[in-house]
């Protein structure tokens, strides 16, 4: 599993993403590798990694998607006996995003509100490639899976 936005990042996890796809894909075992959008569970670890109770998060697109959606997506592709067995130049890369799309922040502004966090909404600069993300650059293409709960169903649905 990569990342949606992985061939048009230039720095960061996402630009390392690449590198694995690369060497995955040039290996001796033939390969497919399905991208998708940020977690709902990755807002979670936004907050966990700020101190206090306000979190700095960057208003850049998302349309966050369900762990369990991205579960079920690579099963379907890995039992899809009418899959291409390598994946190859020309095909589409396979994506799964989430139903909705909003920012990084307006997502935990929900969960903040959740745990007794204020979130602040920052414009990301300084971040590896926030101006492609800000653009859309880390959002589904337009032959993506859409599937799964919102973040905000996905959330109601939490204990």
């Amino acid at each position: 599993m990569s990342v949606i936005g992985t061939d048009k990042a230039t720095a960061g996890f996402v630009a390392a993403q690449q590198v694995h796809e690369e060497a995955n894909l040039s290996g001796p075992l033939p390969a497919r590798i399905p991208r998708a959008a940020q977690v709902h569970e990755f807002v979670g670890r936004l907050l966990d990694w700020q101190q206090g109770d306000v979190a700095y998060v960057p208003a850049l697109p998302t349309q966050l998607v369900a762990c369990r959606t991205v579960a079920e997506t690579l099963v379907d592709l890995a039992t899809d006996p009418d899959a291409p067995a390598q994946q190859g130049p020309g095909t589409p890369i396979p994506e799964v995003a989430g139903p909705r799309r909003e920012t990084m922040a307006e997502a935990a502004e929900l969960l903040g509100a959740r745990r007794g966090i204020k979130v602040v909404e920052v414009d990301g600069s300084g971040m590896p490639d926030a101006e492609i993300a800000a653009a859309g650059g880390f959002l589904p293409g337009p032959h993506a899976k859409l599937a799964g709960p919102t973040f905000q169903e996905w959330l109601d649905a939490q204990p």
